[in-house]
Order: C-alpha cells, then structure tokens, then sequence
C-alpha cells in the first residue's frame, strides 16, 4: 500500500514542464536552438537561413505501447525503481494522464486498490463517487475494462479513469484525470488523442 500511495503522489506532483534547448551541428559548427524561432548560421561565407519546427501531433513509442500526443505537451519520465517506469502528461488546469510501465510483474490486479488511492482524499473531504466502468477497444484491438469513477461536490466534479493490460511480469496501468466535467477544447484533446492512439504491443 504504501508504494501505492508513492507513485500516486508523483503523478499529482509533476505539473510543470520547461523548454529545453536543441543543438544543432553543421560540419563543424555548434550552435544552440530553440523551437519555432529564425536563425542565421553564416556557412563558407554563405549565410543560412533556418528555423526547427515540431509536428503538430507528436508520437511516443517504446517496445510496450505507443500513444500520440500534442506537441506543446512534453511527457514526464521517471524511473521509480523495482523495475517500474512512469510516463506524465498534465495540462495547467490538472487534467491529463498517467502511464506506469511494469517489467518485473503484471499489474492487472492492482486496478481497486489504484482507484482506491485515487478517490480516498476526495471521498473523506465529501465528494460522492459515482462507478461508470465500460469496456473499450484500443487501436491496436486490445478489449480492456475501464474503470471510471465521478466524483462530485456541490459544483465540483472529478472523473478518474484506469485501465491495466499485462501479460506474465509485464504490463501497464493507464490513469487520466478530469478535474471538471466541462473540458476546455485543449484538455479533451489531450485525453481524446491519447485514447483513440494507445496501442499496446
């Protein structure tokens, strides 16, 4: 339980991320960049216009799962140890996912107690919780069990959903946290477009 509770608080905690610097290398010369912006790079006596641009949707693949991604999001990714990998997206008005990757064992079992911990603070505080599980097809033909809690208090609503998916030693949990039932476009975006992609592999 408590390992739980641990990598339950770091994903409420990593909210923020920074622009990190690029380098690019031509021939011989350096030069730091940053995204969407005009450079010059004077070249054998010739100057070089240039800027870097990224796709407007982004892919995040590895050996396990895959999901797409809007571009002004960058994914949090954090090593917490016992053979476990957490991937975060979160938006600034807290609405976003989670992804754990697991190489030591399934997970599949853990999808109450997860939820649990989820919803435990919210309930004690006098949100009602109302379970809406449904079923869903992933891109890649996976059939998972979704479970969704809603929670409400007075205007407030909260809606957590979580789904696992393993195999012997393997597997992942996927969380995605609502933080209204009314989304701003760039928040249903980001949740929309990670579930019509996940692919798991």
């Amino acid at each position: 339980m408590r390992k739980i509770t641990f990598l339950i608080a770091l994903f409420f905690s990593v909210t923020t991320y920074s622009q990190e610097d690029f380098i690019i290398t031509i021939n011989d010369k350096k030069m730091e960049v940053d995204l969407d912006q005009e450079y010059s790079l004077n070249l054998n006596g010739k100057e070089i216009n240039f800027s870097i641009s990224a796709k407007d949707t982004l892919t995040y693949k590895d050996e396990m799962f895959s999901f797409k991604y809007p571009k002004n999001y960058k994914i949090s990714e954090i090593d917490l140890g016992d053979g476990v990998t957490q991937f975060v997206i979160m938006t600034a008005e807290g609405t976003g996912f989670m992804i754990q990757k697991y190489t030591s064992m399934s997970p599949t079992m853990m999808n109450e107690m997860m939820l649990n911990e989820l919803t435990k603070e919210s309930i004690s505080y006098g949100f009602k919780m109302e379970r809406k599980d449904y079923s869903k097809k992933l891109s890649s033909g996976h059939e998972v069990k979704v479970n969704k809690a809603v929670l409400t208090y007075k205007e407030d609503t909260n809606i957590y959903e979580l789904m696992s998916i393993g195999k012997k030693d393997e597997g992942l949990i996927l969380v995605t946290m609502s933080m209204s039932a009314e989304l701003s476009p760039e928040s249903r975006k980001l949740i929309s477009m990670m579930w019509d992609s996940l692919s798991i592999y």
